[in-house]
C-alpha cells in the first residue's frame, strides 16, 4: 500500500526493537535469580552461609554448574546478569546496526564495547 505507515520485522527499528528486548530480559532474569535467592533464603535459613568476601565469577559459575543454588550464588549470579545487561546490549546494537548498514553508529557500539571491556579488563587486572 502507498502511503502506509506499516512497518514489517525488517523496518529501520528493528535494531532498537532487540536491544530493548535485551534490556528487558536481563533485567527481568537477573531479578528472577535475585528473588529466588531470596526466597531460598527465606525458606531455608540453614542455607545461608556467610561469605568472608565477595565470591570471584569463575566461583559463581562453578558452583552453578555444579546445581549448587544456595542463596548467595543465586543472588551474585542475578547482579552478575545485571552487570552484564548493558554489554549484552552493545553487543546486539552491533549487529543490529550493521544488519541495516548504518556503519557509523556500528563503529560507535565498537568503541563502547572496547572501552567497556577495557573497564572489565581493568578491573579484573586491579583485582588480581
Amino acid at each position: 500500500m502507498a502511503g502506509s505507515n506499516y512497518q514489517s520485522n525488517d523496518s529501520p527499528h528493528t535494531a532498537e526493537r532487540w536491544t530493548g528486548v535485551i534490556l528487558r530480559l536481563g533485567v527481568w532474569i537477573s531479578a528472577s535469580l535475585m528473588i529466588a535467592g531470596l526466597l531460598v533464603a527465606a525458606l531455608v535459613p540453614s542455607s545461608v552461609v556467610p561469605l568472608s568476601a565477595n565470591p570471584s565469577l569463575s566461583e559463581v559459575m562453578n558452583h552453578l554448574v555444579s546445581s549448587s543454588f544456595d542463596p548467595v550464588t543465586l543472588m551474585f549470579a542475578g547482579l552478575i546478569m545485571l552487570m552484564l545487561t548493558p554489554v549484552l546490549r552493545v553487543i546486539t546494537a552491533v549487529f543490529g546496526f550493521a544488519r541495516e548498514h548504518d556503519w557509523r553508529f556500528v563503529v560507535v557500539s565498537i568503541i563502547v564495547l572496547l572501552m567497556l571491556g577495557g573497564e572489565i579488563l581493568y578491573s579484573i587486572l586491579l583485582k588480581g
